[in-house]
């Protein structure tokens, strides 16, 4: 039986693609940039997203100057739009500060929570920027549902590596057969916690079509779907 239940952040119990969105709109808005220019709107929000994966990963994977997020956010926004160095940094630092205090939730995700949470011992395990994140789950009054909360960044390593698991194991003082994984990432989750030893459910939120590479023991499309899955292994 499970004691624990571990979740993704990003994209699982959080909608990210959505903070990420609505943040840069507002941010673009503060500045007075396209404002009612769909079109130029779209074009540098497609340039935006594939300068800042690029950036992004070069941070992850310590290639090149990124040292920080704020430098990963400068670059992208410097490799999208051609303005002047210092308004890479406001734009930089205005999207931030929307993005640490917005909080969106993936559909069910706090009707799930608040089932779980007199049942079972809760934690989070997110490759991300801790005071993001941290900021975001208590800007969305759930911070203190958690019993452990392990961040890439803080723990210094990062899914899908088999330690950043054991750090949550340890915090919440379960062995790995007593805790269910929950995630949207079959490159980080499902791999993080076959590493790991641990039982996998994948939130499958785009439907998307499996190879069988991939054999997760749980498959939900929909997080309350959840509920009757630790429920039936449970009884």
């Amino acid at each position: 039986m499970y004691k624990a239940i571990i979740f993704d952040l990003d994209n699982t119990l959080l909608n990210y693609s959505l903070s990420e969105l609505d943040s840069m709109k507002k941010t673009l808005r503060d500045h007075r940039l396209f404002v009612n220019e769909e079109a130029k709107w779209e074009a540098f929000w497609e340039s935006y997203t594939k300068h800042n994966f690029k950036h992004w990963m070069n941070f992850v994977n310590k290639i090149g100057p990124h040292a920080s997020i704020e430098e990963v956010l400068i670059s992208s926004f410097r490799d999208s739009l051609n303005l002047h160095s210092t308004q890479h940094e406001h734009l930089s630092r205005t999207y931030w500060d929307y993005f640490c205090n917005t909080c969106y939730f993936e559909d069910g995700a706090e009707d799930v929570l608040h089932y779980l949470k007199p049942k079972y011992k809760l934690g989070i395990i997110s490759n991300g920027i801790s005071v993001a994140q941290r900021k975001r789950l208590a800007v969305g009054n759930i911070y203190e549902t958690f019993q452990s909360i392990v961040v890439s960044d803080e723990a210094g390593v990062r899914k899908p590596s088999k330690e950043i698991f054991d750090i949550s194991l340890r915090e919440l003082g379960l062995g790995n057969e007593e805790v269910l994984f929950v995630g949207d990432s079959l490159t980080d989750d499902y791999h993080g916690a076959r590493n790991a030893d641990i039982d996998f459910c994948y939130y499958n939120r785009k439907n998307d079509r499996l190879s069988d590479e991939y054999q997760p023991k749980y498959i939900v499309k929909e997080l309350q779907e959840l509920l009757r899955v630790i429920g039936a292994e449970n009884r």
